[in-house]
């Protein structure tokens, strides 16, 4: 990929997108990073050789790419800030959460605009990254995002901004309803007598392989339960348990509270 890319925040999103971008052998050169903590831009310089930068001046003006990665309640403010330094032909990529299109389309004054939702995991190179490009954006820029974005893992396209918040209360939030599950895991044992450290290791290793498995299998996760469970079987009582507290209508109104939240911030947001 031959673009100059910018990043406004050198949070843990944009340092997952540099380490991404740099191993898949983007020219260090061409990667710019923004942020007021010295000590993040330093360690940024140190650990990628990329350009980092705790004011902001002209070399904005070069880039490409702007990448928004400062966090949401922030990014009016920062677009007000910085917006003569920004190239007005840029394409611009939010992975700020909730802010919607046409809110930051308005404080840019540019409708060369992405949003995208990256989850945790992209830490490790292991995320879901939701991408929405609306009908503004050409094929070239939207491909230039995909490849972007793809630095950090999966991309995943939606084709509305309800349907990228509604992927986020999954792939977003999701990681933390994985790790409650763990901790559920590792809690059980522990009160009935398991070393600590061993529950743990069991707990994630255990979550990790049932994950693998499904990723790898053509079999719905239904039937994976299913070939797990013998009829009378210890599994089987342990659901039985889950039904009768009604695990699956849980999860369901846990993901409708996420979503119903995330409209209620979008529009708080946007009123800047």
């Amino acid at each position: 990929m031959n673009k100059r890319i910018a990043m406004l925040g050198g949070g843990n999103m944009a340092r997952a997108l540099v380490a991404g971008l740099v191993s898949a052998g983007l020219e260090t050169k061409n990667i710019d990073v923004l942020d007021r903590n010295a000590d993040k831009c330093e360690a940024l310089r140190r650990d990628f050789g990329v350009n980092a930068y705790e004011q902001a001046g002209d070399w904005l003006k070069a880039a490409d790419v702007v990448v928004l990665a400062v966090k949401a309640q922030g990014l009016a403010q920062t677009i007000a800030t910085l917006k003569h330094f920004l190239n007005p032909e840029a394409l611009f990529i939010s992975i700020a959460a909730g802010i919607r299109i046409a809110d930051i389309a308005r404080w840019l004054g540019s409708q060369k605009l992405v949003r995208a939702m990256p989850n945790t995991p992209c830490l490790i190179k292991a995320g879901v990254v939701g991408l929405f490009a609306p009908a503004t954006i050409d094929a070239n820029d939207k491909t230039t995002a995909y490849e972007i974005l793809s630095a950090m893992g999966e991309v995943i396209e939606t084709t509305s901004e309800q349907q990228l918040d509604l992927l986020s209360t999954v792939s977003g939030s999701g990681p933390a309803y994985v790790f409650r599950f763990i901790e559920a895991l590792e809690s059980g044992v522990v009160r009935r007598g398991f070393d600590e450290v061993a529950a743990r290791r069991m707990a994630i290793l255990t979550v990790l392989g049932a994950a693998k498995l499904a990723a790898q299998s053509t079999e719905a996760p239904a039937k994976l339960r299913a070939n797990v469970t013998s009829k009378g079987g210890t599994t089987a009582e342990a659901l039985r348990v889950m039904d009768e507290r009604d695990f699956m209508e849980m999860m369901d109104q846990a993901i409708q509270a996420a979503y119903n939240r995330n409209q209620v911030l979008a529009d708080e947001l946007g009123k800047a």
